[in-house]
């Protein structure tokens, strides 16, 4: 019932009008003070507050008779008519509100907190993308995009995903990383790099013992390093898929001197071994 309650009071309901819609639907018609005695709102409040309902059209009165009784919307109804209701005003804000906007678009960088927040915001960007997503991530976080993804590579949206495990995500081209152990070694936990039609970027990590971090923005630097970065590993895996077994012999297991960003060594050549000659008979 407490979670009932919190959910009514994050759509905009008041404590007592949540409280008094529930009491309606557990039983009715109900009369004022009856509700006041299976509700928990004061029997002081309980006109007061119906009329509140009455007025957001959640509660009806029923005709007939000298108590009057009451009714509620039928649920299903109410969440359609609120949903209709709230698309209709975040739409007409959206609008409003970026007009409000300065001139000089400043694109902060916002941090991000939780393994939960960091998908829900890479989903979102998924979910507005309108041409192009970039994604780089592990199977754990990708497994809780692939719907967003196959809904995005159905709008025609072309889509590019670096998977660090065996996951078949529905997209445009897949790469899959060869190194993950070691990449994970080295950073401690699964990455979630997303660029979303050159405008919105996020990146994070999953450590191991569960908490996340990460920062997403639109700020155009920001996008563009994160951008970049993800086009250049997506380069590498190209390449890797080609010349594997000569970047092994190059740069020795797991590539490792190809990596090393503070030199240029690669492994000393071989030594060919001559095949002796077989002697001639005299």
């Amino acid at each position: 019932m407490s979670a009932l309650l919190e959910r009514l009071r994050e759509i905009g309901l008041g404590d007592y009008e949540a409280r008094l819609y529930l009491a309606l639907v557990r039983r009715h018609p109900a009369t004022g003070y009856e509700l006041a005695r299976t509700s928990g709102v004061p029997s002081s409040k309980v006109y007061e507050v119906l009329r509140r309902l009455q007025d957001k059209e959640l509660v009806f009165v029923t005709d007939g008779g000298r108590t009057r009784r009451y009714i509620p919307v039928d649920p299903e109804e109410f969440v359609e008519q609120y949903s209709s209701r709230m698309t209709r005003t975040l739409e007409g804000l959206r609008g409003e509100l970026g007009a409000l906007g300065s001139e000089e678009q400043v694109g902060y960088v916002w941090n991000i907190s939780g393994r939960e927040t960091l998908i829900e915001r890479a989903g979102r960007a998924i979910e507005h993308a309108e041409a192009t997503v970039i994604l780089s991530g592990w199977d754990d976080e990708l497994a809780e995009l692939t719907d967003a993804l196959a809904a995005a590579r159905g709008r025609k949206v072309r889509t590019a995903v670096i998977v660090y495990g065996a996951l078949e995500p529905t997209a445009s081209a897949v790469y899959r990383h060869p190194i993950r152990d070691t990449i994970y070694d080295e950073k401690g936990g699964r990455g979630l790099s997303l660029c979303a039609d050159s405008r919105a970027a996020l990146v994070g990590i999953v450590a191991r013992n569960g908490s996340a971090s990460g920062a997403w923005s639109r700020n155009h630097g920001f996008v563009t390093a994160v951008e970049d970065y993800l086009k250049h590993d997506i380069y590498v895996q190209k390449i890797v898929g080609r010349f594997h077994d000569q970047l092994v012999t190059t740069y020795g297991r797991n590539f490792a001197r190809w990596r090393d960003v503070f030199s240029d060594r690669t492994l000393p050549p071989k030594p060919r071994t001559t095949r002796a000659r077989p002697r001639r008979r005299s």
